[in-house]
């Protein structure tokens, strides 16, 4: 036996003696990242490395899986599907592992009805936009022209439906919403280019718990409002119905009514639904007197 498996053997046998060593073994073994460096401190862009920092203290139950086959001789795109697949599962979706690198990333449903583009994923817009003179522009290159006016209409519009006992109603207020950019929920609210000039949330458990429920409920408002679109495709009455109370709403404001004012809107009763007429706080959904 040579002096290098001999001493191999002394330091196997002396590990199993010492109470210390096994644990500090064991720590080694299972929590290999348990010294982790603040990332402030010590920068490091292997997304890897990263994503067991983060999971160690986000998410130890995802942690401790790819530590598992990690230890087993897993690739690295075996533990990208782990790890990703898992986060998704929790309720933050997660492309790649590269993409947790600056904090919680979310995804983004703001409409920007000035770019043309958004029209060729979401034709079936046209024709409710239109009751607010917004169309497309002639010359392909253009940007879409969207009056000032047309988002303080439907912040109104999308107050009044929500005030609605039908659920129909409501649904097509919160497709009104994520058009102008009015329901409260930023990620419905914002544009991806808007989502990445905000501070990012971190993985903090308070900034993960928010982070998953406003997820779920950006996905339940974006559900709502495509289920609203599809119900107003089949219904001529209630465009109808949207054009008379825009119109309502800008002799209102041709009006110069101010503070204290309310705008009545009637919408049409549907079946199993409730009649309704609503008036928008003007408190709250105060028309801008300075508005195009």
């Amino acid at each position: 036996m040579n002096i290098l498996t001999e001493t191999c053997r002394q330091l196997s046998e002396a590990l199993t003696r010492d109470l210390l060593l096994l644990l500090a073994s064991a720590v080694a073994t299972f929590d290999p990242y348990w010294n982790s460096i603040d990332e402030e401190e010590d920068y490091d862009d292997d997304p890897l490395n990263i994503a067991l920092r983060v999971t160690r203290g986000a998410f130890p139950d995802v942690y401790a899986a790819a530590v598992d086959r990690l230890r087993t001789g897993a690739l690295s795109t075996e533990l990208d599907r782990l790890i990703c697949g898992a986060i998704t599962a929790k309720g933050i979706p997660l492309d790649d592992l590269y993409s947790m690198t600056w904090g919680i990333p979310l995804p983004a449903f703001g409409a920007d009805l000035t770019a043309p583009e958004f029209y060729e994923t979401h034709p079936d817009v046209l024709p409710l936009l239109s009751l607010f003179d917004i169309g497309l522009p002639d010359d392909e290159y253009s940007g879409v022209d969207v009056p000032a006016q047309a988002y303080d209409l439907g912040r109104v519009l999308a107050s009044s439906l929500h005030e609605q006992g039908d659920p129909a109603l409501k649904q097509v207020g919160w497709l009104i919403g994520w058009l102008f950019s009015c329901t409260g929920n930023s990620l419905v609210d914002c544009t991806d280019e808007v989502l990445a000039d905000l501070e990012p949330l971190s993985w903090s458990k308070d900034d993960v718990e928010f982070a998953i429920e406003m997820v779920a409920e950006a996905d339940g408002i974006m559900a709502d409002a495509m289920a609203g679109l599809a119900w107003l495709a089949r219904s001529l009455e209630f465009l109808t119905a949207i054009k008379q109370n825009v119109a309502c709403i800008r002799q209102t404001h041709k009006k110069g009514k101010r503070n204290g004012s309310r705008v009545e809107l009637e919408w049409p009763g549907l079946d199993g639904g409730v009649d309704g007429t609503a008036g928008a706080d003007a408190g709250v959904l105060q028309l801008r007197a300075d508005a195009a």
